[in-house]
């Protein structure tokens, strides 16, 4: 292991990376129950609860993403900055990924497509300005 800039050393991250593995897994398996669960999907007359599942892995698959990858980049890289950097470069480029393919599918929450949809954007959202303060901060 590696000094982790602290005095201790830096923890593994196969943990992270199977967390991202398992909500991206989650976000992809979720839609396809929520389809067979079938209406209301996200609205007034009620939330279909395979979409909260759908929610809760790919949020989770997202933040969990950059800790996982980064300890990817530990072989290649030993600066512990740039592999950082690198994984939140990567990070918003999958994010802006889902995120247009979010945009492509529309907003309505009635169908399925739609509300899933409106919470990818939402989440990629959260990513973004997670990034954006990353940088007002001198990341």
């Amino acid at each position: 292991m590696t000094d982790g800039g602290w005095g201790g050393h830096e923890p593994g991250g196969r943990f992270a990376a199977g967390l991202a593995v398992a909500g991206a897994a989650t976000a992809i398996g979720a839609p396809l129950l929520a389809g067979a669960a079938g209406e209301p999907y996200l609205g007034t007359d009620g939330v279909n609860p395979w979409v909260v599942v759908f929610a809760a892995g790919l949020l989770t698959g997202l933040i969990a993403f950059p800790f996982g990858f980064e300890v990817r980049l530990r072989a290649r890289y030993p600066d512990r900055d740039r592999r950082w950097e690198l994984s939140m470069l990567v990070w918003g480029a999958v994010s802006i990924a889902i995120g247009a393919v979010a945009f492509a599918f529309g907003f309505d929450t009635a169908t399925l497509g739609g509300a899933a949809a409106l919470i990818a954007a939402i989440e990629v959202a959260i990513v973004i300005v997670t990034i954006a303060a990353w940088l007002v901060a001198g990341g």
